[in-house]
């Protein structure tokens, strides 16, 4: 495990403005790249150019499924964790963009649920057969 980033470098790696907004997307729910560029109209090479830049800065965290990886929000403990977390939380109260943009990420993430997740074929009630006479 990489040791936790100081309090200084932690502004560094959110202090770049679309890094703090990929955070604040993130913090609504886990989101694929495709997603990110929904919700913040970037190319894919910037989103992912970004999310590397989090990736290494152990703030976000990446899991393979199939050919798509998802990111979630790293929520590390200590004063990393919690300062990361106080400005998530700023952001949110004080920008109305950025809150938009999250509710818009939570939106994104609860339609992945309801499309990837299937509810299964409702079952016929079962009859009996009449045995023949």
């Amino acid at each position: 495990m990489p040791p936790l980033l100081s309090a200084a470098e932690l502004l560094l790696a959110v202090a770049e403005p679309t890094r703090l907004r990929i955070l604040n997307c993130l913090a609504a729910a886990p989101l694929f790249v495709s997603d990110l560029q929904a919700v913040l109209h970037l190319p894919q090479p910037t989103v992912s150019r970004h999310l590397q830049v989090l990736r290494r800065a152990d703030v976000v965290r990446d899991t393979p499924i199939a050919q798509f990886v998802l990111y979630r929000l790293r929520r590390n403990v200590g004063s990393p964790g919690r300062l990361l977390s106080a400005i998530l939380d700023a952001v949110v109260v004080d920008d109305p963009t950025m809150r938009h943009e999250r509710e818009r990420a939570a939106e994104r993430s609860r339609s992945h649920t309801r499309v990837r997740v299937e509810e299964p074929p409702a079952e016929k009630p079962m009859t009996r057969l009449k045995r023949p006479s």
